[in-house]
């Protein structure tokens, strides 16, 4: 199953990939990323919804030995996020997580402006219905971004992933008209 979520990703299937939680459903996009920042100093972006998620998932990859990945969220100290930005400026980081709210930050958009990701991944989709619309209405703006980013810099549609351990059919279909709404 990982196997075929990592080729739809790298052949721009946008997929909505739904595994259990604890399957490896990280590694879908974690692969890419890393392949894409190898070849290519690429950038991804994953919007996630917990600070925590955020700091453990750089940390997993740091333990075994990959450094490329970063993340940026209310908790850093100025001199952290601005180094944490730097480094993603330069092209050594290529993977960067972020939550909805982030999109709304001028450095964000300024790094988004610069280096625009080849791969955008939403950890948890879920959320972009279920919290969406009301608790965090930030994620409902996240496909309004990507579309007018792209749009500005006339730069094809990116690659999306999107991942999910539970989702109704309502949610699936909630999700995919938020995304189509941006065509």
């Amino acid at each position: 199953l990982q196997e075929k979520a990592v080729r739809s990703i790298i052949n721009r299937e946008n997929p909505l990939i739904m595994m259990p939680t604890g399957s490896g459903k990280s590694l879908c996009y974690q692969l890419p990323a890393l392949m894409f920042h190898h070849r290519q100093k690429a950038l991804t972006v994953v919007i996630s919804p917990l600070q925590a998620l955020m700091a453990d998932q750089v940390a997993d990859l740091e333990e075994i030995g990959l450094f490329f990945s970063t993340y940026i969220n209310g908790n850093l100290t100025a001199q952290e996020r601005r180094l944490r930005l730097e480094e993603l400026r330069s092209g050594n980081k290529g993977l960067l997580y972020i939550s909805p709210e982030q999109l709304r930050s001028m450095s964000i958009r300024a790094l988004l402006e610069q280096r625009p990701p080849v791969l955008w991944v939403l950890d948890e989709a879920h959320c972009i219905s279920q919290w969406g619309h009301d608790f965090r209405p930030d994620y409902c703006y996240v496909p309004k971004f990507i579309k007018e980013l792209y749009e500005r810099r006339q730069l094809p549609k990116p690659m999306l992933a999107l991942l999910t351990a539970t989702a109704t059919q309502s949610v699936v279909e909630d999700i995919k008209k938020l995304f189509t709404e941006q065509d």
